[in-house]
């Protein structure tokens, strides 16, 4: 590549990575939607208590898979961290730019790619845990819908902020 850092190409390589995994598991969730979940996988992780989440696991049981939602579930652990180290190397790459809002959005970036992965995998492992083996759980339950909106936020700040970012050293290049 055109003379990148190790660090720039390490935020190229996970973060576009875990944009594909990403991509892939949108995809998977268009066959997790039934009657029990018409948004598919988003219905899992907001469902908030065990009765909730057991109408959804039988929906996909009688549709055939329960065993592809696992997988996903599976698929997200590696998309949050990929994408979350992805996120976060960005993130120290803007962090360390001369330019003063450069370096700021970084930080931001590094922060809320932190949070991300902390909220998403108490999420993710609180659904595998109640798909793969005990059915619904209260607790496990109510802690994936809590931690969701969560992440969502954090999610869209390293997204947009990374964009925001590239925007702004693209236009600082030109204009140097």
């Amino acid at each position: 590549m055109r003379g990148e850092s190790a660090l720039e190409r390490r935020f190229w390589t996970f973060w576009l990575f875990g944009i594909l995994l990403l991509a892939a598991q949108i995809v998977m969730n268009v066959w997790l939607v039934t009657d029990a979940s018409p948004l598919g996988m988003s219905d899992h992780q907001a469902a908030g208590t065990a009765a909730r989440v057991n109408i959804i696991h039988a929906g996909w049981a009688a549709a055939g898979v329960h065993d592809l939602a696992i997988y996903s579930m599976e698929l997200d652990l590696i998309f949050i961290g990929v994408y979350a180290w992805g996120a976060f190397a960005g993130g120290r790459m803007f962090a360390a730019s001369s330019r003063p809002m450069l370096a700021r959005l970084g930080k931001v970036i590094m922060f809320a790619a932190v949070g991300f992965a902390i909220t998403d995998y108490a999420e993710t492992i609180s659904q595998l845990i109640q798909a793969a083996g005990t059915g619904g759980v209260d607790l496990l339950a109510c802690v994936a819908a809590k931690m969701r909106p969560v992440k969502m936020i954090l999610f869209l700040v390293t997204f947009l902020g990374v964009l925001v970012a590239l925007m702004i050293q693209q236009v600082s290049r030109r204009a140097a």
